[in-house]
């Protein structure tokens, strides 16, 4: 059991270590403060970490695709994503250990599309009156009209 207790402890600050040498620069506020120690689905030992923060989904993406980490063991693997119901996670094996930074995987709202302004009658402004042409065949009725 101290073989384990070494490799989780050793395996956590090499990921603590390497996420904020890869984030610190350009996703500061994006932390991994709650890790949570379990077993994985193979029975090997786990360290989970919610990736909390502005940018933390960003943040993640760019730690699993552009950050080398040191794996020089047996058995260990480079990061990978998954998509998990309502999580994308991280996830890679270091030490024997599985390692797990995840962020809630929420949907990103639609662009509200601006309301269309309901069609205005034109009224082209004019030197005549509303009712020019009634007026106008008025005044020719009685113009034509005899006294």
């Amino acid at each position: 059991m101290p073989e384990l207790a070494d490799a989780l402890i050793e395996t956590k600050l090499s990921a603590v270590r390497s996420w904020y040498q890869a984030v610190r620069d350009r996703y500061p506020s994006a932390l991994v403060p709650d890790w949570r120690v379990g077993d994985a689905e193979d029975g090997a030992p786990l360290l989970t970490v919610q990736v909390i923060g502005q940018g933390a989904q960003e943040a993640l993406h760019h730690f699993a695709s552009a950050y080398p980490l040191a794996l020089g063991g047996s058995g260990d693997l480079r990061p990978v994503f998954e998509y998990r119901p309502g999580r994308v996670v991280c996830v890679w094996r270091s030490n024997g250990v599985w390692v797990e930074l995840w962020h809630h995987d929420l949907p990103s709202a639609p662009a509200p599309s601006p309301a269309l302004m309901p069609k205005r009658r034109v009224l082209s402004p004019s030197g005549r009156l509303p009712l020019g042409q009634r007026l106008t065949n008025i005044r020719r009725h009685y113009a034509n009209k005899e006294n």
